[in-house]
């Protein structure tokens, strides 16, 4: 396997990490408040943005 392979199958496991753990964490929202929800699925759905596309302005 290559370098680039290396890379990409390493970098390909990060994102699915974070992506669970995004998904993790929005399923967790239900436990808080309403104001507090609002602002965690904010900060969440922010953080898929950027980890699903990390070269568009967010």
């Amino acid at each position: 396997m290559s370098f680039n392979e290396e890379y990409q199958d390493a970098s390909n496991a990060a994102t699915l990490a974070l992506l669970k753990n995004i998904e993790q964490a929005a399923e967790d929202t239900n436990k808080l408040n309403a104001s507090s929800r609002t602002e965690a699925l904010k900060n969440l759905a922010e953080a898929f943005a950027y980890v699903t596309s990390p070269n568009n302005s967010h």
